[in-house]
């Protein structure tokens, strides 16, 4: 007996865990991004917001010396019927980004770092959901 045509249901599933990939993606890319901010006062790294069709251009509140940073998540749902972009709007982001002393994983380069991985990431958050369509 033939199996039945599963066409329009395997397409869902695809669809779901493109998405779900891309979210994961997205999410973890900020979270390295504030983990790695050079860190006077936090808030460099609770500045990295992901924005959906246009880049968020919030900024975090002033925050005092030795504050612990935090991260805020996407309050829209991710998904790939859209531009998804994460930004850092304070005026010395780009130049702290670039500055190979700044940084709080040993140094320098830590922007950098994190960009050159970003195919790999990407491929293993969608990896992770794609695989586990049957």
């Amino acid at each position: 007996m033939a199996k039945k045509f599963r066409g329009a249901e395997i397409v869902r599933e695809i669809d779901e865990a493109l998405d779900k990939g891309l979210a994961r993606f997205l999410i973890s890319t900020q979270s390295k991004l504030s983990a790695a901010s050079p860190l006077a006062t936090g808030r460099l790294a609770s500045s990295w917001y992901v924005g959906k069709g246009v880049p968020d251009r919030s900024v975090a509140d002033e925050m005092p010396e030795g504050s612990t940073p935090v991260v805020t998540k996407p309050t829209f749902k991710i998904t790939m019927d859209s531009d998804h972009y994460i930004s850092n709007n304070l005026p010395y982001a780009e130049r702290a980004a670039f500055d190979p002393y700044n940084g709080r994983r040993g140094g320098g380069a830590w922007f950098t770092s994190i960009e050159n991985r970003l195919a790999q990431d990407a491929q293993a958050a969608f990896d992770f959901f794609l695989k586990k369509v049957k």
